[in-house]
């Protein structure tokens, strides 16, 4: 399947803002089934989230979260206790996340993103239909996934995605 985009002048497609519409496949959150870990999950941030946490009762609830905002707004870490953490499901349970998470975080976003462009192939025909440019998410809120709040964030989302694209690139 070929797919055609319109990458943007600058070749950089920056999927959380700026190029949204066109790119949103791109995202966590775009509905994508992935089959992990013999689940079917319904999101790659539904799946992503349920790792942080071998409770299976915690696992079943970020599964049948119907959003994956909600997925997301469920795995808040129970401290500091904001407006984002209310909705937590380790704050409810007096439970706390694996404490390895900060070091696993970024393997488990490789295996989800790679299974969602293996397993779906018309989001793996847009993925590669982005050819060489640089895949940035442009959130102001996140400088480990994103470019954060001063642009200079590590970009972990869009480095994956173009390893991921490399990857399918070589098969």
């Amino acid at each position: 399947m070929e797919a055609t985009l319109i990458v943007p002048p600058d070749n950089r497609i920056l999927y959380f803002y700026r190029d949204r519409e066109a790119f949103a496949f791109l995202s966590h959150f775009h509905p994508s089934p992935i089959q992990l870990e013999d689940d079917l999950w319904p999101t790659v941030e539904h799946f992503y989230q349920a790792q942080k946490s071998d409770d299976p009762e915690y696992r079943r609830a970020i599964k049948d979260a119907r959003t994956p905002g909600m997925a997301k707004r469920l795995a808040a870490p129970p401290v500091p206790k904001s407006r984002v953490s209310k909705k937590s499901w380790f704050l409810a349970h007096q439970a706390l996340p694996r404490p390895d998470w900060h070091e696993v975080k970024l393997g488990i976003m490789r295996r989800a993103d790679a299974a969602k462009y293996s397993q779906n192939s018309d989001l793996a025909a847009l993925l590669l239909a982005t050819g060489d440019a640089e895949l940035i998410e442009d959130s102001p809120f996140e400088p480990f996934w994103g470019i954060g709040p001063d642009g200079k964030g590590f970009n972990w989302a869009g480095k994956v995605l173009m390893e991921v694209r490399e990857t399918l690139r070589c098969k």
